[in-house]
Protein backbone atom coordinates (compact mmCIF):
# COMPACT_ATOMS: atom_id res chain seq x y z
CA UNK A 1 0.00 0.00 0.00
CA UNK A 2 1.19 3.35 -1.27
CA UNK A 3 0.34 5.57 2.17
CA UNK A 4 1.32 9.20 0.76
CA UNK A 5 -1.52 8.70 -2.02
CA UNK A 6 -3.90 7.39 0.42
CA UNK A 7 -3.10 10.40 2.49
CA UNK A 8 -4.06 12.41 -0.61
CA UNK A 9 -6.80 10.10 -1.32
CA UNK A 10 -8.65 10.63 2.07
CA UNK A 11 -7.90 14.71 2.13
CA UNK A 12 -9.31 15.14 -1.26
CA UNK A 13 -12.57 13.52 0.23
CA UNK A 14 -12.99 15.39 3.84
CA UNK A 15 -12.38 18.76 1.48
CA UNK A 16 -15.39 17.54 -0.81
CA UNK A 17 -17.32 16.75 2.54
CA UNK A 18 -16.24 20.09 3.79
CA UNK A 19 -17.16 22.12 0.46
CA UNK A 20 -20.63 20.45 0.40
CA UNK A 21 -21.59 23.02 3.14
CA UNK A 22 -24.17 20.32 4.70
CA UNK A 23 -23.42 20.40 8.41
CA UNK A 24 -24.38 16.38 8.58
CA UNK A 25 -21.38 16.04 6.65
CA UNK A 26 -18.38 17.54 8.51
CA UNK A 27 -18.49 13.81 10.72
CA UNK A 28 -17.59 12.55 7.04
CA UNK A 29 -15.09 15.30 6.76
CA UNK A 30 -13.50 14.20 10.17
CA UNK A 31 -13.24 10.67 9.71
CA UNK A 32 -11.47 11.31 6.30
CA UNK A 33 -9.07 13.38 8.02
CA UNK A 34 -8.31 11.07 10.35
CA UNK A 35 -7.58 8.43 7.71
CA UNK A 36 -5.07 10.89 5.82
CA UNK A 37 -3.46 11.18 9.35
CA UNK A 38 -3.17 7.66 9.93
CA UNK A 39 -1.81 7.33 6.35
CA UNK A 40 0.62 9.86 6.71
CA UNK A 41 1.99 8.33 10.30
CA UNK A 42 2.25 5.03 8.70
CA UNK A 43 3.97 6.23 5.55
CA UNK A 44 6.78 7.86 7.97
CA UNK A 45 6.78 4.62 9.61
CA UNK A 46 7.63 3.11 6.67
CA UNK A 47 11.28 4.85 6.30
CA UNK A 48 12.39 3.65 9.35
CA UNK A 49 11.07 -0.10 8.41
CA UNK A 50 14.41 -1.75 9.28
CA UNK A 51 14.75 0.09 12.93
CA UNK A 52 11.19 -0.52 13.95
CA UNK A 53 10.23 -3.05 16.46
CA UNK A 54 8.04 -5.98 15.18
CA UNK A 55 4.88 -4.53 17.81
CA UNK A 56 5.32 -1.06 15.44
CA UNK A 57 3.42 -3.38 12.61
CA UNK A 58 0.47 -4.19 15.37
CA UNK A 59 0.18 -0.50 16.29
CA UNK A 60 -3.11 1.01 14.53
CA UNK A 61 -3.15 4.48 16.87
CA UNK A 62 -0.52 7.20 15.18
CA UNK A 63 0.39 8.80 18.13
CA UNK A 64 1.83 5.05 19.73
CA UNK A 65 3.40 5.21 16.42
CA UNK A 66 4.68 8.36 16.16
CA UNK A 67 6.21 7.80 19.63
CA UNK A 68 7.90 4.69 18.98
CA UNK A 69 9.80 6.46 15.69
CA UNK A 70 10.71 9.32 18.23
CA UNK A 71 12.20 6.69 20.69
CA UNK A 72 14.36 5.74 17.04
CA UNK A 73 15.13 8.99 16.11
CA UNK A 74 14.50 12.22 18.14
CA UNK A 75 14.20 13.79 14.83
CA UNK A 76 11.42 12.01 13.29
CA UNK A 77 8.76 14.51 13.60
CA UNK A 78 10.44 17.82 12.75
CA UNK A 79 10.46 19.51 9.37
CA UNK A 80 13.68 19.53 7.70
CA UNK A 81 15.27 20.73 4.51
CA UNK A 82 17.72 18.58 2.11
CA UNK A 83 20.40 20.24 0.38
CA UNK A 84 23.59 18.53 -1.45
CA UNK A 85 26.86 20.20 -2.40
CA UNK A 86 30.48 19.11 -3.45
CA UNK A 87 32.99 19.01 -0.80
CA UNK A 88 36.37 20.93 -2.12
CA UNK A 89 38.48 18.91 0.76
CA UNK A 90 36.81 15.37 2.21
CA UNK A 91 35.38 15.97 5.55
CA UNK A 92 34.97 19.20 5.10
CA UNK A 93 31.35 20.75 4.40
CA UNK A 94 30.96 21.80 0.65
CA UNK A 95 31.19 25.88 0.88
CA UNK A 96 28.58 26.11 -2.46
CA UNK A 97 24.75 23.74 -1.09
CA UNK A 98 22.10 23.37 -3.49
CA UNK A 99 18.53 23.31 -2.00
CA UNK A 100 16.88 20.17 -3.13
CA UNK A 101 13.15 20.92 -0.72
CA UNK A 102 11.88 21.13 2.53
CA UNK A 103 9.92 18.77 3.93
CA UNK A 104 6.74 19.72 6.30
CA UNK A 105 5.75 16.36 8.58
CA UNK A 106 2.75 15.44 10.57
CA UNK A 107 4.59 15.64 13.42
CA UNK A 108 3.30 14.41 17.52
CA UNK A 109 2.23 17.62 18.50
CA UNK A 110 -0.44 18.09 15.81
CA UNK A 111 -1.56 14.37 16.72
CA UNK A 112 -2.24 14.71 20.36
CA UNK A 113 -3.81 18.26 19.60
CA UNK A 114 -6.40 16.97 16.64
CA UNK A 115 -6.64 13.13 15.81
CA UNK A 116 -8.68 12.28 19.26
CA UNK A 117 -10.73 15.52 18.81
CA UNK A 118 -11.33 14.44 15.37
CA UNK A 119 -12.98 11.03 16.85
CA UNK A 120 -15.02 12.82 18.96
CA UNK A 121 -17.26 14.36 15.87
CA UNK A 122 -17.93 10.83 14.99
CA UNK A 123 -20.10 9.89 18.31
CA UNK A 124 -23.64 11.22 19.74
CA UNK A 125 -22.84 13.56 21.97
CA UNK A 126 -22.90 11.58 25.82
CA UNK A 127 -25.28 13.32 28.74
CA UNK A 128 -22.64 15.62 30.17
CA UNK A 129 -22.35 16.88 26.44
CA UNK A 130 -25.18 17.32 25.69
CA UNK A 131 -26.28 19.68 29.06
CA UNK A 132 -23.68 22.23 27.61
CA UNK A 133 -25.47 23.00 24.56
CA UNK A 134 -26.03 22.28 21.16
CA UNK A 135 -23.25 20.91 18.94
CA UNK A 136 -21.07 23.94 17.35
CA UNK A 137 -20.95 23.18 13.59
CA UNK A 138 -19.13 26.52 12.97
CA UNK A 139 -16.04 25.78 15.13
CA UNK A 140 -16.53 21.81 14.26
CA UNK A 141 -15.60 23.21 10.75
CA UNK A 142 -13.04 25.58 11.70
CA UNK A 143 -11.05 22.89 13.43
CA UNK A 144 -11.56 20.53 10.31
CA UNK A 145 -9.90 23.30 7.87
CA UNK A 146 -7.50 24.46 10.14
CA UNK A 147 -6.43 20.32 10.04
CA UNK A 148 -7.03 19.73 6.08
CA UNK A 149 -4.98 22.45 5.40
CA UNK A 150 -1.92 21.59 8.02
CA UNK A 151 -2.31 18.18 5.93
CA UNK A 152 -2.50 19.72 2.61
CA UNK A 153 1.31 21.61 3.88
CA UNK A 154 2.77 18.21 4.33
CA UNK A 155 1.59 16.29 0.83
CA UNK A 156 2.98 19.64 -0.73
CA UNK A 157 6.25 18.79 0.39
CA UNK A 158 8.45 18.51 -2.40
CA UNK A 159 10.81 15.74 -0.76
CA UNK A 160 9.79 13.45 2.01
CA UNK A 161 10.70 10.61 4.48
CA UNK A 162 14.64 11.73 4.41
CA UNK A 163 15.97 9.61 7.35
CA UNK A 164 19.15 10.25 6.77
CA UNK A 165 21.69 8.93 9.93
CA UNK A 166 25.11 7.22 11.14
CA UNK A 167 24.30 3.84 11.97
CA UNK A 168 26.00 0.63 13.87
CA UNK A 169 25.62 -2.93 12.93
CA UNK A 170 26.09 -6.10 14.83
CA UNK A 171 24.99 -10.20 15.21
CA UNK A 172 23.07 -10.50 17.95
CA UNK A 173 25.33 -12.59 20.55
CA UNK A 174 22.39 -14.73 21.67
CA UNK A 175 20.31 -15.11 18.55
CA UNK A 176 22.33 -14.17 15.97
CA UNK A 177 19.73 -11.79 14.64
CA UNK A 178 21.22 -8.35 12.87
CA UNK A 179 20.94 -5.19 15.10
CA UNK A 180 20.71 -1.73 13.65
CA UNK A 181 21.00 1.08 15.79
CA UNK A 182 20.78 4.52 14.61
CA UNK A 183 23.39 6.99 16.30
CA UNK A 184 22.53 10.52 17.02
CA UNK A 185 25.37 12.50 16.23
CA UNK A 186 27.64 13.53 19.43
CA UNK A 187 25.89 10.56 21.32
CA UNK A 188 28.99 8.71 23.53
CA UNK A 189 26.78 6.18 25.05
CA UNK A 190 23.26 4.18 24.28
CA UNK A 191 21.36 1.48 24.47
CA UNK A 192 20.05 -1.19 21.53
CA UNK A 193 18.06 -4.02 21.79
CA UNK A 194 17.31 -7.22 19.55
CA UNK A 195 14.47 -7.49 17.90
CA UNK A 196 14.64 -11.63 17.71
CA UNK A 197 15.63 -12.42 21.26
CA UNK A 198 15.14 -8.91 23.29
CA UNK A 199 18.59 -8.88 24.47
CA UNK A 200 19.70 -5.44 25.19
CA UNK A 201 23.72 -4.39 24.12
CA UNK A 202 25.01 -0.57 25.81
CA UNK A 203 26.64 0.87 22.67
CA UNK A 204 29.62 2.92 23.00
CA UNK A 205 31.64 5.34 20.79
CA UNK A 206 35.31 3.84 20.14
CA UNK A 207 36.50 6.59 17.90
CA UNK A 208 37.36 6.56 14.21
CA UNK A 209 34.15 5.53 12.89
CA UNK A 210 33.88 2.44 15.19
CA UNK A 211 31.11 1.23 18.21
CA UNK A 212 31.86 -1.40 20.99
CA UNK A 213 29.08 -3.41 21.69
CA UNK A 214 28.22 -4.77 25.55
CA UNK A 215 25.80 -7.75 26.17
CA UNK A 216 23.94 -6.33 29.21
CA UNK A 217 24.53 -8.80 31.60
CA UNK A 218 23.83 -9.24 35.31
CA UNK A 219 25.35 -11.34 38.21
CA UNK A 220 23.31 -12.87 40.52
CA UNK A 221 24.11 -15.03 43.74
CA UNK A 222 22.35 -18.30 44.04
CA UNK A 223 19.80 -18.29 47.04
CA UNK A 224 21.36 -21.29 48.46
CA UNK A 225 23.40 -20.05 52.06
CA UNK A 226 25.78 -23.16 51.38
CA UNK A 227 26.56 -22.21 47.64
CA UNK A 228 28.19 -19.73 46.75
CA UNK A 229 28.26 -19.89 42.69
CA UNK A 230 26.95 -16.93 41.06
CA UNK A 231 25.10 -16.88 37.71
CA UNK A 232 25.42 -13.80 34.75
CA UNK A 233 21.35 -13.62 33.75
CA UNK A 234 20.46 -11.57 30.84
CA UNK A 235 19.36 -8.05 31.91
CA UNK A 236 16.27 -8.10 30.31
CA UNK A 237 15.38 -11.38 32.18
CA UNK A 238 16.13 -10.02 35.60
CA UNK A 239 12.04 -9.80 36.36
CA UNK A 240 9.93 -11.58 38.86
CA UNK A 241 9.56 -15.41 37.50
CA UNK A 242 13.07 -15.78 36.03
CA UNK A 243 14.06 -19.39 37.09
CA UNK A 244 17.78 -20.98 36.36
CA UNK A 245 19.62 -23.86 37.75
CA UNK A 246 22.96 -23.39 39.85
CA UNK A 247 25.54 -25.13 38.37
CA UNK A 248 27.60 -25.60 41.37
CA UNK A 249 24.76 -27.02 43.72
CA UNK A 250 21.85 -27.78 41.20
CA UNK A 251 19.20 -26.28 42.68
CA UNK A 252 16.71 -24.28 41.10
CA UNK A 253 16.52 -20.39 41.70
CA UNK A 254 13.24 -18.13 41.00
CA UNK A 255 13.09 -14.98 41.34
CA UNK A 256 10.13 -13.63 42.95
CA UNK A 257 8.64 -10.30 45.06
CA UNK A 258 9.36 -10.88 49.29
CA UNK A 259 8.65 -9.23 52.14
CA UNK A 260 11.35 -9.46 54.68
CA UNK A 261 10.92 -9.08 58.65
CA UNK A 262 12.87 -7.94 61.04
CA UNK A 263 11.62 -8.57 64.95
CA UNK A 264 12.01 -5.35 67.11
CA UNK A 265 14.82 -5.47 69.79
CA UNK A 266 14.05 -6.40 73.32
CA UNK A 267 14.81 -2.92 74.23
CA UNK A 268 13.21 -0.78 71.66
CA UNK A 269 9.84 0.48 72.58
CA UNK A 270 6.53 -0.82 70.20
CA UNK A 271 5.39 2.07 68.01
Amino acid sequence: MTYRNEARAAQRRARAELASGDESRIKYAALELREAMEALTYDRAAAYKNELPPIAYETWQPRKVMELLLEIDPNADKDSSLALGIEETPGVPASVMHSIGSEKVLNLKQLKKHYDALGNFLHVPTLKQSTAGPIDHAKRRERCEQISKFIDDVLKSPVWNSTLGIFAETECEICGETIRKRIPHGAEKLSAKCFGCKATYTVTDAGAGRTHWQLDMVDVSCANPNCHNVTHILHHELKEGSTWTCRDCGGRNRISLGVAFTPVAESEPSP
